[in-house]
C-alpha cells in the first residue's frame, strides 16, 4: 500500500459548541495498492464507513427520541 491522495473534504456536521452549529471539514487519505491497483481509503472513529453522520449525533437523536421530544426539535 501507498499514500495516494485524499478524498474531497466531507462537512460532517457535530454536536453544538457555545450554541453555534459545528461543522468539521473531514479529509480522508486514499491508498493504492501495489499489485491491484485498488483504492481503499483511512477509517476515522468520528464517522462510520459509507455515513455522513457522526456516531455521537446518532447517540443524541436517539437519547432526544427516548425522551419523547418532537421531531421538529430535533431537527433543529
Amino acid at each position: 500500500m501507498k499514500k495516494y491522495d485524499f478524498q474531497k473534504p466531507s462537512k460532517i456536521p457535530y454536536l453544538e459548541t457555545t450554541g453555534m452549529p459545528t461543522r468539521i471539514l473531514l479529509k480522508k487519505r486514499r491508498f493504492k495498492c501495489y499489485q491491484c491497483s485498488k483504492m481503499m481509503i483511512a477509517e476515522t472513529s468520528l464517522v462510520q464507513k459509507n455515513h455522513q453522520i457522526p456516531r455521537i449525533i446518532n447517540q443524541k437523536i436517539a437519547q432526544k427520541l427516548i425522551e419523547k421530544t418532537s421531531m421538529t426539535d430535533i431537527a433543529h
